[in-house]
């Protein structure tokens, strides 16, 4: 492993006592390289980065400026020496705020007036984390390969090793990039030079994933520590960051198992288990009144004009003349007591594994509410997203053709979207198709839904805004817009169902 023991320095050299100090401590002074020589391997072993004084020529600071995110991703401090407070406010409006106007500037970059006395330790004490020392990655699969950037968060990710090999698997809705890693490790790391178990890889942009890791380190005492992602490191650049936790190896998607036969057990397992304290949490807050389509925009899960235009302009809902946004506004006079408290907010059928009967959670991005009064997220919600993900996700070919219209599989699923039949449940004298998997998997799904539900208007609503929440996303075929078609079209007509049951009284 490389070590880090080069301060590049730019501007006006460092007194003749400073680099006495540095060098004693075993720091190799690099005075001004040139912008072509600032490579990986010579920030692979650079722990500091010293501005001191440039010129008053702000195109100087400016140029070194435009190296500070490459010297971020690598780990690297960046520290400007000027004994002017007002200098050190120009570098950081007119300097720093062009490379980024976003960017948590305070977090990275130190200004101090001198290398004398305390602001020493901002070179001696500093430690950044794991470097970047130039390891093997291999990416395994057709997929688009991994930029330079995030290659080198994935090698700073995994600092004891050798060889990385990345698959990459489902992301889900999130936008990250997910991978199952398997890490070969440097022979002074190991007494046994093969490949690890999987650890579980996920790459995104700088501020969702940090939201993401806050969520787990929030929620994950609340999930048992068999059943949940457990992290193990996590490396920010300057604008993708990436964290790696452990994976459930011998393990499948929810989905598969699903599509198997094999998810009912696991289902339960999910809510009886796996997600148990939190829906304990639920029965301990006060019940809130808010209409359940107002949480859902609250907690930024669905509104009708996020639905995605391609859907709305499909020949059947222009033939339907659908009105989301009518709809909507119908629902939202629709409140009654209900269950609220912290909420997965993203399940579906790939982010759930599932291992003989547990059901493990590999992803707690997009954690919503907590139990504080009006700040809480709907029980039903999770129920609901797992259900429309298993039913209305297309896999390829495997579901049948990449086509538009699919009516063997809506000729299926419609009439399980009807209030009559959400209310009442799957019944078991409807016999299923013997190849079916759908009949089990809503037995065991609605029974969360249904039986803990505090008004008879609950679940359906919640199926509404699943439904609609999965319009929100853009298709990745044919096959999987026409499903959200179809998400989209039976959503309005159990909307009108319920609001003549309403009506009703």
């Amino acid at each position: 492993m490389s070590v880090a023991t080069n301060i590049i320095w730019y501007g006006v050299a460092p007194l003749p006592g400073t680099r006495e100090k540095l060098e004693i401590r075993g720091f190799q002074i690099m005075e001004n390289p040139a912008s072509d020589s600032v490579n990986d391997p010579l920030l692979g072993t650079t722990s500091v980065v010293v501005v001191n004084q440039l010129s008053a020529d702000s195109n100087e600071i400016a140029a070194v400026c435009k190296l500070i995110p490459r010297f971020i991703e690598h780990g690297i401090r960046i520290v400007f020496l000027a004994e002017d407070r007002a200098e050190r406010l120009r570098i950081r409006e007119q300097a720093l705020v062009q490379v980024s106007p976003s960017y948590p500037w305070d977090r990275e970059v130190r200004f101090a007036p001198n290398l004398k006395g305390i602001h020493f330790d901002h070179i001696i004490r500093f430690e950044h984390g794991p470097k970047w020392k130039g390891c093997h990655i291999k990416e395994i699969g057709p997929e688009e390969k991994l930029t330079e950037d995030e290659r080198r968060l994935v090698d700073r990710a995994f600092p004891k090793a050798q060889e990385i090999h990345l698959r990459k698997i489902a992301p889900g809705f999130s936008g990250s990039k997910v991978f199952m890693a398997y890490e070969k490790r440097l022979e002074a790391e190991s007494s046994v030079a093969h490949l690890t178990q999987p650890r579980l890889v996920k790459i995104n942009k700088r501020e969702p994933l940090a939201r993401e890791v806050r969520a787990m380190e929030v929620v994950s005492p609340f999930v048992p520590f068999e059943l949940r992602p457990n992290l193990e490191r996590f490396v920010e650049g300057f604008h993708k960051a990436v964290y790696v936790a452990d994976f459930v190896d011998k393990s499948e998607s929810m989905l598969d198992a699903a599509r198997a036969g094999r998810a009912e057990p696991a289902i339960s397992n999910l809510f009886n288990r796996t997600l148990h304290r939190w829906r304990d949490r639920a029965r301990q807050t006060i019940m809130s009144e808010e209409p359940l389509v107002t949480a859902a925009e609250r907690l930024q899960m669905i509104s009708p004009q996020e639905i995605q235009q391609e859907y709305l302009d499909s020949e059947p809902i222009q033939r339907e003349q659908i009105n989301p946004v009518a709809l909507w506004q119908l629902l939202q006079d629709v409140k009654f007591p209900h269950r609220v408290a912290t909420i997965h907010g993203d399940l579906h059928g790939e982010n759930v594994r599932v291992r003989g009967d547990d059901a493990i959670l590999i992803d707690l991005g997009a954690v919503k509410g907590d139990t504080e009064v009006g700040m809480g997220a709907p029980l039903c919600f999770d129920v609901a997203m797992l259900e429309v993900a298993l039913v209305f996700t297309y896999r390829g070919l495997e579901d049948g053709p990449d086509v538009f219209d699919q009516p063997e599989w809506r000729s299926e699923i419609a009439p399980y979207y009807t209030l009559d039949a959400i209310l009442s449940s799957p019944r078991a004298e409807l016999e299923p198709k013997p190849d079916s998997w759908l009949f089990g998997c809503l037995q065991r799904i609605r029974a969360f839904g249904i039986y803990e539900q505090s008004d008879s208007l609950e679940y359906p609503i919640a199926l509404v805004v699943a439904m609609w929440r999965w319009c929100k996303f853009p298709a990745t075929s044919e096959a999987d817009r026409g499903r959200r078609v179809v998400a989209l079209e039976l959503g309005a007509k159990l909307i009108e169902e319920i609001i003549r049951k309403r009506n009703r009284g």
